[in-house]
This record gives C-alpha cells, sequence and structure tokens, in this order.
C-alpha cells in the first residue's frame, strides 16, 4: 500500500463534525509518564438498550443501569418520530463529577453525547453528593434517544429543553415521576428571557454538536418544553397532542416562535404571559408506569484489563483531552507494544507523533490486514482529501478507499462508518446508483444530519430522481451549518 508524499502531510479535514469519532484536537505536547500509573478497575455490563463501562461499585452500577432503562421506556414514548435504526450506545460513566473532571480535566462539562455512525457514546460523572445524582446521566441519555430517532430537524432550543426536562425525571421502582419543577424558579428564568424569547427560538444553531453549548437558555427551553408536555390552550385542550405537528412544521421551515403560539392556541404577544400563567398554577408532575425488564444481575458484569480501560478511557478522550489520550496510549503500549487497535488510536492524534494519521494506520493495517478500523481509517484518509478533487490520483485514491471500505464490510456488515465511506467513494466516481444504499444505510442511522443528505441528495439527483434528491438537498440546505455546504446544497438543486 502506498501513500502519496503529499496526502501524507495533509490532515483529513474535509467533513469535520460528520463522524465525530474521526476528530481529533490538534495542541502542542508534553505529556510525563509521571502521571498516575494505577488506574481503577473498571468493569462493563451489557443490556439491550446500552453496553455501561464503570468503575463505580458493581452495585450502583447495576442500580444506575436499571434507572437509565427505566428512562429509556419513558424517553421512546415522548420523543417524536420513529426509529429508523437503532444506534447502538457506549456509556462511560464516572462514579463522582470530580473523577470527570480529573479526567477530562476540564470543569466546563460534566458530560456529553457524541453521536457517531459506529456508535453513539455517553460520557458523564455523577453527582453523588445531590438529591439527583442522575441529572446529568438522564440528561445525556436523553439526546441519545433523540438522535436515535428524529428523522427531522429538531431545533436546538427543543433538544435541549428535553433533555432538561427528562434529567429531571425521578425513577422509583416502576415508577417515573415527570414534570418535577420550581416554578418560582422558571418564572424568574421566563420573565429574564421574555425580551428576546423569539431570537432564543429562532435564532440558535441547528444541531450543531460543536456548537452543543445552550447552558444560557436552558431554562427557558425547558420552561416551553414542559408547556408542551404539560400545558393546556385557553379552551382546555392539552397541547401535547400537538408537538409532534409543531415540531414537523418547524422541520419544514416554519420559524419556532410563529408555530408554538399557535399550538399555545394564542398570538404572538400573548405568549409569554400564557407560559407564565402555566407556572403559576403550579402544575403538578406526572407519574408514568412503565414495564420492568428483564432485571440484571451482578454477575452479568465482566471487568476489564488494564490494556482494554485505558483503551476504552482513550477512544473519550482523543476530542476533549489528547494530552491524557495519549498519556493512556502509551501506557497501553508497555502492555501490549504490537496491539493494532493503539495504532489506530494514535493516527487521531497526529501532531503528537513522529508519523503521520497515514503512516500510522498503515503500520496497524500491516500487523492485521483485516483489522477493521484500520480499513475504515485508511478509506477515509484516502477519501475525504479527495472529496471536491478531480484527478488522476484521487480517482487511484478513491478506488483504494473503496477497496478497504468493502474488506471492513465483509468483515463486519453492519459498519455504518464503513458503508457511508464507501457509499461516498463510489458517488465521488460517478458510480452514484451503486453508492446509494451505502449512503442510504447512513441515513437510516443519522437521518437528520446536514452532510448526510447533501450526499444522499446529490446521488438521488445523478441517478435521475430530482425529487427525493431535492428533499434531501432542501434539509441539508436547511441543517447545514457551514455556508459553503449550504451553498453546495443550493448548487445541486438548480
Amino acid at each position: 500500500m502506498q501513500f502519496p508524499e503529499h496526502f501524507r502531510r495533509l490532515p483529513p479535514i474535509a467533513l469535520r463534525g460528520l463522524l465525530v469519532c474521526m476528530l481529533a484536537m490538534c495542541v502542542a505536547f508534553n505529556v510525563s509518564l509521571n502521571a498516575k500509573s494505577v488506574i481503577p478497575q473498571w468493569c462493563g455490563l451489557s443490556t439491550e438498550q446500552f453496553d455501561l463501562y464503570s468503575s463505580m461499585p458493581q452495585r450502583k452500577m447495576v442500580t444506575l443501569a436499571t434507572s437509565l432503562q427505566r428512562l429509556h421506556e419513558v424517553a421512546i414514548d415522548h420523543v417524536p418520530g420513529e426509529y429508523v435504526m437503532e444506534a447502538p450506545l457506549k456509556i462511560v460513566a464516572f462514579e463522582t463529577v470530580e473523577e470527570f473532571v480529573t479526567e477530562f480535566q476540564s470543569d466546563e462539562y460534566i458530560g456529553f453525547m457524541q453521536p457517531s455512525m459506529r456508535q453513539h457514546v455517553l460520557a458523564f460523572g455523577l453527582a453523588d453528593q445531590s438529591v439527583r445524582p442522575y441529572t446529568v446521566a438522564f440528561h445525556e441519555y436523553t439526546h441519545y434517544v433523540s438522535r436515535s430517532r428524529y428523522d427531522h430537524f429538531v431545533p436546538m432550543w427543543y433538544e435541549e429543553g428535553f433533555a432538561q426536562y427528562l434529567g429531571l425525571a425521578k425513577v422509583s421502582g416502576d415508577s417515573v415521576s415527570l414534570g418535577e419543577l420550581q416554578p418560582r424558579q422558571i418564572i424568574r428564568a421566563i420573565r429574564r428571557n421574555e425580551a428576546k424569547w423569539q431570537t432564543i427560538l429562532d435564532g440558535v444553531p441547528r444541531l450543531d454538536w460543536h456548537k452543543h453549548d445552550y447552558a444560557a437558555h436552558y431554562e427557558f427551553a425547558l420552561a416551553v418544553v414542559h408547556y408542551l408536555h404539560h400545558g393546556k390552550t385557553p379552551a382546555g385542550e392539552p397541547v401535547r397532542p400537538k408537538v409532534q405537528k409543531a415540531l414537523l412544521d418547524i422541520s419544514a421551515g416554519s420559524p419556532s416562535s410563529e408555530v408554538i403560539p399557535q399550538v399555545a392556541g394564542v398570538s404572538q404577544d400573548r405568549f409569554i404571559p400564557t407560559l407564565i400563567e402555566h407556572f403559576k398554577q403550579s402544575p403538578p408532575s406526572v407519574q408514568v408506569s412503565v414495564s420492568l425488564p428483564s432485571l440484571i444481575d451482578q454477575s452479568e458484569i465482566e471487568c476489564l484489563s488494564e490494556l482494554e480501560t485505558r483503551k476504552l478511557l482513550t477512544s473519550v478522550l482523543l476530542r476533549k483531552n489528547p494530552d491524557r489520550a495519549l498519556m493512556h496510549i502509551q501506557r497501553s503500549l508497555t502492555l501490549a507494544p504490537s496491539d493494532p487497535d493503539l495504532d489506530v488510536l494514535m493516527s487521531y492524534l497526529p501532531q503528537f507523533d513522529e508519523l503521520s494519521a497515514f503512516e500510522r494506520t498503515k503500520r496497524a493495517y500491516e500487523k492485521d490486514p483485516k483489522h477493521v478500523d484500520a480499513n475504515i481509517r485508511i478509506g477515509d484518509l484516502f477519501s475525504y482529501n479527495c472529496l471536491e478533487v478531480n484527478s488522476e490520483q484521487c480517482s487511484q485514491l478513491r478506488e483504494l478507499a473503496s477497496q478497504h471500505y468493502r474488506v471492513a464490510l465483509l468483515l463486519e456488515p453492519l459498519r455504518v462508518d464503513a458503508a457511508f465511506g464507501l457509499g461516498v467513494s463510489l458517488l465521488k466516481t460517478s458510480r452514484a446508483g451503486d453508492g446509494l444504499p451505502y449512503l442510504r444505510t447512513a441515513y437510516r442511522r443519522l437521518p437528520w444530519n446536514a452532510r448526510i443528505n447533501l450526499f444522499l441528495g446529490d446521488a438521488y439527483m445523478q441517478v435521475g430522481d430530482r425529487a427525493t434528491g431535492r428533499f434531501h438537498l432542501e434539509r441539508a440546505a436547511m441543517w447545514e451549518v457551514e455556508e459553503e455546504l449550504v451553498n453546495r446544497a443550493i448548487e445541486l438543486m438548480n
């Protein structure tokens, strides 16, 4: 396998944000191996909904998993839309907020949801000294359910407000309590945002996980979502049955600041008073009964080796704290110097390595030509730098990329990231018809993703299905946050 010299020097810049697991923060590195070498015992358990990993006591781990299962049953009943393709989920749970902050070396956040074609990831620390220790866990889990289920655009205010809403749920046995709030606190938040409520609902960046920070307006978003799920119109009709149509109207381009007052049955100038009145009446919380999945037994928990633990932590640290990710890789190399997994992980930290990302990935491939992640990573590195380049060399690279994606799919047919990569490579080599099935596979996993809609729309246009192509390109143009790609979608429609 030959790596052209000028491609060795190029980082994989195209499609930033599409495959979160591909992104690496590149900063100056100087880590010392004097870092703590002993790590606690991490263990894992698998449920129908997720794989959970933690170093917390096993009984506490089971309690967390069971609570998340209960929340899952409620969430899927409250999130509009239907699962098109349920995404696998990996949860990395730290026993305390302090442990999370220590690992990620940042106190700006204590949890995050990281979407990916391969496997969505949640990481969070439990607020063990709080009366609601699972708030962050529930909040981030709601993001996972939402991103797995939405097949249309959902504005950021709703997604964050809904995550806040379910984040405050209380689980007790087979019952989940929803909607319990402090009315005075929420009314203050409404009044604080009264002058800019229309801007909040209409002006927030749309589904851009790089701007996944809505903290300044969390409480106002929560207030609106609470009203949508618990409120009534002036005529006494419950609002909740209208939520899905409202979100579909917003997805089609209608401004939220117009749609939501219509749902409430009031004019725009009466929406804030209506919202305040809703909370003045101190709406009661709702008790929802949930079916009990099979109980998790501690015997189902399997503990990880130190190598497995360090690779797990590396996978969630690559974007958030690359210095510490590299520390784990270096420690892992002392345990298993020939492990190709470590070379693939290291390839996401090219600025910290004497080898380029290509050379590092090539090393993993040479150790194991059937290594799935190595084949996909090689395909990505070949393909993405050539996305908008039409040259003989890029044609050759796309062909090589396609070969590696096919190897990965033969080994793991359910790898959506390999299917997407192959679909894009075929599209860009004027084989849109061959690429369509693979691009549709990616769309079923992440139907709200603007970039997937862009490529899928392009493919449909090329095979002559302009109506379907335009549908996806309109979505891409409306949901995309980068102006260059918005213009590209518009250009393809015309």
